[in-house]
């Protein structure tokens, strides 16, 4: 039997394997010995949370926390798109085309539609009722400060002032005097107050109308950083109004003095005009302070935006105005009563024609009593007015109704 030497592999390709008799067999190459994989780079981790950029109160001068408009909806901080209007709703229209909207959402203290009369009083009041301690405190703290000073100054006035003399006239003058100089002292304090009040009530309103909570130091702090621009804005806005005022009575004086009682002729339509011009001023800059507080804007942008809500509603607005006006002046003169008769009123039935320092001193606290009713209930009309406004030429509603119904994180 043949005895066979070794084969190759049959199909293998052996790099080591040799034929017998060629030479000592070499060792069998050793495969090389297992590699350990090559590093992978680490995954790309996520980068951490951010937190959110501050965000503005919901519904007014940005994307609001909890949700943003729907789609076709304006913008919350400005106007619509140029060329577009949303949502115009005028009571008395035909039906589909923005009259009263039935079943409206009502989170706050109004309904998410244009108001009406009794609903822009109605609400103004309820902001006052659910929202007490940012209201009616800060109210408080200001008719404090501004009695306080016109009291002090009213100590500091020379008792010959307040002595009538027995007569009619000197009782006149004696009460002119003592209540001017009263007055005089307390106007810079009491007209900055009002500022911020403003300021701090209107704050109030656009969280009232979504029914969210507001503390005194959420409201105090919502403020602060636009105080400058309200008290410029005030200024403003008084420069302008009683400038046109003054112009058209210094027209008058100097048509009469040039020209004696024939320039009266001239003078009087002058002084009128100036007057109107002078009112009207007034009611289509009556929105720039809301404006300012609730789109976050600057001085001008904010007279602009008044100027922009009030055109086509001027006469409705300068109704609301002078009514919620007249409101305020009866509570105010009902709630001085029990003052001016402590006081002084009592002189009516005794015959007596002395001014006391007294009589004037229970005045001005009863002012200052009526004021922190007062001031908050025409500052919130004012502020509804604005939201109205904007409901009706913007379509604020559908907005604000997807910021409240939006859940909340």
């Amino acid at each position: 039997m043949t005895e066979r030497g070794p084969q190759q592999p049959g199909g293998w390709t052996s790099p080591g394997w040799t034929k017998p008799g060629a030479g000592p067999e070499p060792e069998p190459a050793q495969a090389p010995p297992p590699q350990a994989p090559p590093p992978q780079a680490p995954p790309p981790q996520a980068p951490p949370p951010q937190a959110p950029p501050p965000q503005a109160p919901p519904g007014w001068g940005g994307p609001p926390p909890y949700g943003a408009p729907p789609d076709g909806a304006p913008p919350y901080g400005g106007p619509p798109p140029s060329g577009q209007q949303y949502g115009r709703q005028e009571y008395g229209a035909p039906p589909g085309w923005g009259g009263p909207v039935a079943g409206a959402p009502r989170p706050g203290v109004v309904p998410l539609r244009p108001l009406g009369l009794g609903e822009l009083l109605d609400g103004s009041v309820g902001v006052v009722r659910r929202y007490p301690r940012p209201t009616l405190g800060l109210s408080v703290l200001v008719a404090l400060v501004s009695t306080a000073l016109g009291v002090l100054l009213l100590l500091l006035l020379p008792d010959g002032l307040f002595s009538a003399a027995g007569t009619s006239q000197d009782l006149a003058d004696a009460q002119l005097g003592g209540a001017l100089v009263g007055a005089v002292g307390t106007v810079l304090v009491t007209g900055l107050a009002g500022i911020v009040l403003a300021g701090v009530i209107t704050v109030v309103v656009g969280r009232a109308v979504l029914g969210q909570p507001m503390s005194t130091g959420e409201a105090w702090r919502a403020v602060r950083p636009l105080l400058g621009r309200l008290v410029g804005l005030a200024l403003v806005t008084g420069l302008v109004v009683v400038g046109a005022l003054a112009a058209g009575v210094l027209l008058a004086l100097l048509s009469y003095t040039l020209a004696g009682p024939p320039g009266l002729v001239l003078g009087v339509p002058l002084g009128i005009a100036g007057g109107i011009a002078g009112g009207y001023l007034y009611v289509r800059l009556s929105l720039a302070a809301p404006a300012l507080v609730l789109e976050k804007v600057g001085i001008r942008e904010a007279l602009r935006r008044s100027g922009v809500l009030v055109d086509g509603s001027f006469w409705r607005v300068l109704g609301i105005l002078l009514l919620a006006a007249l409101i305020a002046g009866v509570i105010g003169q009902v709630l001085q009563a029990p003052f001016v008769f402590l006081g002084g009123g009592a002189g009516l039935f005794t015959g007596s024609t002395d001014v006391s320092l007294t009589s004037l001193v229970l005045a001005q606290i009863g002012a200052g009593v009526a004021q922190t009713l007062t001031a908050p209930f025409t500052s919130g009309v004012r502020a509804l007015l604005y939201v109205d406004r904007r409901m009706r030429a913007e379509g604020l509603d559908v907005a604000l109704a997807a910021a409240a119904a939006a859940p909340r994180p």
